[in-house]
């Protein structure tokens, strides 16, 4: 047996192709990173082939030459022979690696081991063949050096699994290696708050900031996300992204994807600058091609967690002058990271009929617990009983929730306001400012002069109508990301996948000071496919493929607390402080989706490949515009009397009534 080195395979002709790498950290987090086993190989959708000649040392072709592919993942095995003018091919491939097996009686039997394919197209293979025994063999290690693209006019990069998982990535977000195809320009910065940095001319979305790697903690659950990359001079909204062949782009927002698939799942991505092919032709930018992973006859698995504390994190060594300035770090103005989350997940993938059925299942979550506290002025539980009857004031003052969720901090005063006793008297649990109006609902305290005379309605009284409270502010996050997928060799010449990505986000925070205004987000972004190729003949193939993509959440029911029939209120400085909104914004409901359903049909000619089909989307975005009136007063006893200064809001041009 001999055994030839890749440089030697290359001048056999052996054309494949390589591509991609890295992006960047900010920040520093411990990482722990524990390895079942290794990677799962990508089986992903069958769209890529194998085309070549057979050749002897002359370079006369050689007719009836026997091929042999084996896929290394799942043992599946075609055999094809070269025709008359010594051409063959193999249709319908996933983007695994193979072993590639070329007899012919006169020549040794020449192998091509762990032959590595270019994704989700054509690929060139000529194979020349030595005189000799056929019991002699020349084994060829194809895994070495990376494929070279001959077959198409594509610009751009490929990223393999193995790059994915090693090289440096901002909050495990892949797409941000788009910076590493050619005609790209996106340095991969963020900013000192560690979001990613946008540049000039990136437009803003409404739900996620449009793109850029945003989200410091949202990473690959952010619900449009996208690189901040701009490719050959155009735009960052021109560029697309699509998983496994289904387009995951925002409805809404060019260049941001609502699935950003986890380091995890994904087999390899390929990315293309220039010169699509026409069932790429949709965006004008860098297409981003995700394939994700399937199982194979071998369970493998992996899992890792990460861990980010401030106490873990350095000092920013330059902020400003004082940053040299003897003493503690602290002191001297410097700061860190004081983020405080967990990112943890795993996968595992096998057989469930060996040779026949395989399925791969992904996890990664990231939660966060963060404590905040803030001090502000707002209205006591005193105040509400002081409300007018029937007025909406006490409605709002008396709805459930309604007490300040803080601490009264006994020393802010009449001084702290910055009110004179003529307008202020410290009481017990606050300050006194006045008293109800008795003019009637909806007549103004006609002692406003500004904030410095606000006025006080019936005159002082002994109430506490107001105090400074110490508020604790907790955030919480908890982010999940679900992938799964099942592969089926049906028959010989069909090939069935379906694909799931679920990924469910919540988030609570104290939207203000009072008991409802703890807020609750609880949002889904998800994509569903399902792929058949069926292989006609070897040289024609169909694949078809059906789609949904999309997100929606709806915060009117996601927090039934909430006073959302009621306006939202304030009241203009109290001296020289601000009082706390009273009742809540609108919320929010949106809801939008991407269906898609696309057939392509391949036809091979001797050496030309040719591809000819449709595709047909509907986008669906809702944004229901729930909408609610606004009002200002210019003091307290205004606000007590429903006597407002000035109202806001969306509203409807023919009817007037709150929404749109």
């Amino acid at each position: 047996m001999q055994t030839i080195d890749r440089q030697q395979c290359i001048k056999d002709s052996i054309r494949l192709r390589a591509h991609r790498a890295p992006g960047l950290r900010a920040g520093w987090a411990a990482a722990l990173c524990i390895l079942i086993l290794t990677a799962i190989p990508a089986h992903a959708q069958f769209r890529t082939s194998i085309q070549g000649t057979v050749t002897d040392p002359q370079g006369a072709v050689i007719p009836g030459a026997t091929l042999t592919l084996v896929d290394l993942a799942t043992n599946e095995t075609v055999i094809h022979k070269s025709d008359a003018t010594g051409v063959y091919n193999f249709d319908a491939l996933p983007a695994d690696q193979f072993t590639l097996t070329v007899e012919r009686d006169g020549f040794k039997k020449k192998v091509l081991d762990h032959l590595q394919l270019i994704p989700e197209q054509a690929n060139a293979v000529n194979v020349q063949l030595e005189i000799g025994g056929s019991s002699e063999t020349v084994t060829v290690d194809a895994s070495t050096v990376s494929a070279l693209d001959t077959e198409t006019a594509n610009n751009g990069q490929t990223i393999t699994e193995s790059e994915i998982q090693h090289m440096p990535v901002f909050e495990r977000d892949a797409t941000s290696l788009i910076q590493l195809a050619p005609g790209t320009l996106a340095d991969g910065s963020h900013q000192g708050s560690g979001n990613g940095y946008q540049a000039p001319g990136t437009q803003t979305g409404a739900s996620s900031g449009g793109g850029g790697n945003l989200g410091n903690t949202s990473s690959i659950f952010a619900t449009e996300n996208g690189p901040s990359a701009n490719t050959n001079g155009g735009q960052f909204e021109n560029n697309g992204y699509n998983v496994d062949g289904i387009s995951t782009e925002s409805a809404v927002w060019g260049g941001a994807t609502i699935i950003t698939p986890s380091e995890d799942s994904i087999g390899n991505i390929q990315i293309v600058t220039d010169d699509y092919d026409a069932e790429d032709g949709r965006f004008a930018g860098a297409m981003t091609k995700i394939t994700s992973k399937s199982g194979s006859n071998d369970i493998h698995g992996s899992l890792f967690a990460e861990i980010n504390r401030p106490g873990l994190n350095a000092y920013q060594r330059w902020n400003g002058p004082q940053s040299v300035a003897p003493g503690k770090p602290a002191a001297r103005g410097l700061l860190r990271d004081t983020d405080r989350y967990n990112q943890f997940g795993g996968s595992v993938g096998g057989p469930i009929w060996k040779n026949k059925l395989f399925a791969f299942f992904n996890y990664e979550g990231q939660s966060e617990n963060t404590a905040a506290t803030s001090t502000g002025w707002y209205t006591t539980s005193s105040l509400a009983s002081l409300a007018p009857s029937g007025s909406i004031a006490a409605t709002i003052l008396g709805y459930k929730g309604g007490n300040v969720i803080g601490t009264v901090i006994s020393s802010a005063n009449c001084s702290t306001l910055g009110l004179s006793s003529t307008y202020c008297a410290n009481v017990t649990g606050g300050v006194n400012i006045g008293s109800p109006l008795t003019s009637g609902l909806g007549k103004q305290d006609l002692g406003y002069v500004n904030s410095s005379s606000p006025g006080v309605g019936n005159g002082l009284s002994t109430t506490p109508d107001i105090a400074e409270y110490s508020i604790s502010n907790p955030t919480n996050t908890d982010f999940k990301q679900f992938n799964g997928r099942l592969d089926a060799d049906a028959t010989g010449k069909d090939h069935l996948s379906f694909a799931i990505y679920w990924v469910p986000d919540s988030l609570s925070f104290d939207n203000g000071g009072y008991g409802y205004d703890v807020f609750h987000h609880s949002q889904v972004n998800s994509a569903f496919s399902l792929i058949w190729n069926h292989t006609f003949a070897p040289t024609f193939l169909n694949e078809a493929r059906a789609n949904a993509a999309g997100w929606r959440y709806n915060e009117l029911t996601s927090n039934p607390q909430a006073p959302f029939g009621l306006p939202q209120d304030s009241v203009t400085t109290i001296g020289n402080q601000s009082l706390g909104g009273i009742g809540v914004g609108a919320p929010g409901d949106l809801d939008q989706w991407t269906y898609s359903y696309k057939d392509v049909a391949t036809k091979v000619l001797h050496t030309h490949t040719m591809k000819f089909g449709f595709e047909l989307t509907r986008l669906y975005y809702l944004n229901n515009p729930i909408g609610k009136p606004n009002y200002t007063f210019y003091n307290l006893w205004d606000f007590m009397n429903d006597a407002p200064e000035a109202e806001g809001g969306p509203f409807q041009a023919t009817t007037g009534i709150p929404g749109g």
